[in-house]
């Protein structure tokens, strides 16, 4: 089974509250998500430095595990489970990245060499 990892990048609107976002987020867009039986895991990050060339850095990110044959199945999964955004949440200046895994290092067979 093919594994995936679903990277949000995003943070709160300019006048919004970050502490209300984060609550959101911890209480219900990360239940919602890990309500789809393909999503494994959900980790939340403050980012603390980085390089986006010619653009801000998100002050947080999110990374969910993802193992599934039809990544497009959990994208319409994630879509039925989620509720409406907090109004806090950024969208304008949000962003994500699905990508499969092409290598795994703690594979016995990459430690063998």
């Amino acid at each position: 089974m093919a594994k995936y990892v679903l990277v949000a990048m995003n943070g709160p609107t300019p006048d919004g509250s970050a502490k209300d976002m984060e609550k959101w987020y911890r209480e219900v867009h990360i239940p919602d998500l890990l309500s789809v039986p393909e999503i494994k895991t959900a980790r939340r990050f403050e980012v603390v430095r980085g390089h986006v060339p010619n653009n801000e850095l998100w002050p947080n990110i999110a990374i969910y595990e993802i193992e599934t044959d039809d990544l497009a199945k959990v994208s319409e999964g994630m879509l039925a489970n989620c509720r409406p955004f907090h109004p806090a949440f950024d969208r304008s200046r949000s962003g994500h990245i699905f990508a499969i895994q092409s290598f795994d290092g703690s594979d016995d067979a990459a430690k063998e060499g």
